[in-house]
């Protein structure tokens, strides 16, 4: 990185107040009753699923009522929260939204 007329250049700065590009979408309230490959297939119809993975309790096993959906591009991942924000699904309103990366310490 190297500093040019005060600003800060290089990948972080590039990177501040942009939009993160993800090809992963985080998807919430989720009935307890989904499965995996439901899952899959309710955001198929968007693009080309990769992976579509429900967050599970450690001790107990059941669902925790979210999970997470990857595409391959971030444009299928885009197509699929703008049309499945705010959705019913199994008598459960959904929220749709690009995940998020993990948390830096």
């Amino acid at each position: 990185m190297m500093m040019r007329g005060g600003r800060l250049m290089g990948l972080s700065s590039q990177l501040l107040g942009m939009r993160c590009f993800s090809t992963e979408i985080f998807v919430s309230r989720l009935s307890f009753y989904t499965t995996e490959e439901e899952l899959k297939d309710i955001f198929s119809p968007f693009g080309n699923v990769k992976e579509a993975r429900l967050m599970r309790d450690r001790q107990t096993g059941r669902m925790k009522g979210f999970g997470f959906v990857k595409y391959s591009s971030q444009a299928e991942a885009e197509k699929a929260v703008k049309a499945m924000d705010g959705r019913i699904v199994r008598g459960r309103l959904i929220f749709v939204e690009m995940a998020k990366g993990p948390k830096s310490e």
